[in-house]
């Protein structure tokens, strides 16, 4: 699990911040947003530019927690 921040804005929810360990990203772009389901779970899907790194949070759509997936150094 890993925490969260979100923004609300026209009907769509934008990642802002989020926390990895004891780490704070914050969020500068939101370039991909996507939908993935896994053994009937629905998972709402950010890939997010951190600056440094790209990662995709994932948001499971019952239970609203949040998981990284992946991330990659922007290097």
């Amino acid at each position: 699990m890993v925490r969260v921040i979100v923004e609300f804005s026209e009907g769509k929810v934008k990642p802002v911040r989020f926390w990895r360990g004891m780490r704070e990203y914050e969020v500068k772009n939101v370039p991909m947003i996507f939908e993935r389901s896994d053994g009937g779970r629905k998972y709402m899907c950010f890939a997010v530019d951190t600056g440094g790194m790209m990662a995709e949070l994932a948001m499971d759509c019952q239970s609203y927690q949040w998981s990284v997936v992946s991330c990659q150094s922007n290097d």
